[in-house]
């Protein structure tokens, strides 16, 4: 009889679409799959829609598997502690979406659940451009923006859960060149921020004609303000929409050996 091997799954979800990814520790993702997300009508459909393709991981190839963590990154506020999207922008129905409790009901194991903004800066941080960056911060350009900051190499997840909402910050569209009154808008806004919480790395994310722009726009603003004194380093990151998968994945890894589970 073949042994069952313990891999991590880290599962990352936005509005419409779901990304999943399956390691073992500490190496490079086996499988990486997507799926556009259909309607759902409640969390019962979720957890099945979820679970369900988790399980397709696990049979992937024929081979017996057995998760030892699992990490779901979420788009939008989460409780950690209790495992709940308490707030998801764009999608109210999914407010209070019982993330960890919907899918334990269907796969018994440690499950941890985390906004996407902090996973895909957490991805970054492990496996990307801020490796060496004890004081960063991520911002996401994709959808309705946000930020996540990490300081003295802890990701700061805030009193609610979520990732920094940048308000009155414009909403870029991913198939639409961006003019350059926005690009200054947007690098005003971005120095403004950095300035206050003085990072070593400031990492943008987005399409990359908007990147090709406003990376080199917030570079110029902040020596600017920095003067003769230095400032933020800016940079696209180097895992783009894998991110917030990375950082599951990650995350996974916690709380598999938090839950020390054998097969």
């Amino acid at each position: 009889m073949s042994e069952k091997l313990a891999v991590l799954v880290g599962v990352d979800f936005t509005l419409d679409e779901v990304r999943l990814a399956m390691s073992f520790f500490d190496g490079e993702p086996m499988i990486r799959e997507s799926y556009p997300l259909p309607e759902l009508a409640d969390e019962a459909a979720w957890a099945w829609e979820i679970g369900g393709r988790i399980s397709t991981l696990f049979a992937h190839d024929g081979q017996k598997r057995w998760a030892a963590g699992i990490a779901v990154a979420c788009p939008g506020d989460v409780d950690e502690a209790t495992g709940k999207m308490t707030r998801c922008p764009g999608r109210p129905e999914w407010d209070g979406l019982a993330v960890v409790d919907a899918l334990r009901r269907h796969i018994d194991a440690p499950i941890v659940a985390l906004d996407r903004t902090h996973a895909a800066l957490r991805g970054e941080s492990e496996h990307g451009v801020a490796e060496d960056a004890t004081d960063a911060i991520y911002v996401s350009l994709r959808g309705i923006p946000a930020a996540a900051v990490k300081t003295s190499g802890r990701i700061v997840n805030g009193a609610r859960g979520g990732a920094g909402t940048l308000p009155d910050f414009p909403t870029l569209d991913a198939d639409a060149p961006v003019e350059q009154e926005t690009v200054e808008e947007i690098a005003g806004l971005l120095s403004d921020l950095t300035a206050f919480l003085d990072p070593a790395l400031v990492i943008l994310d987005g399409a990359d004609q908007h990147l090709a722009m406003l990376v080199p726009a917030l570079q110029r603003a902040i020596n600017a303000v920095s003067g003769d004194n230095g400032g933020a380093q800016v940079v696209p990151g180097a895992l783009g929409e894998h991110a917030a998968l990375a950082g599951a994945l990650g995350a996974a890894a916690i709380v598999a050996y938090e839950g020390e589970r054998s097969a």
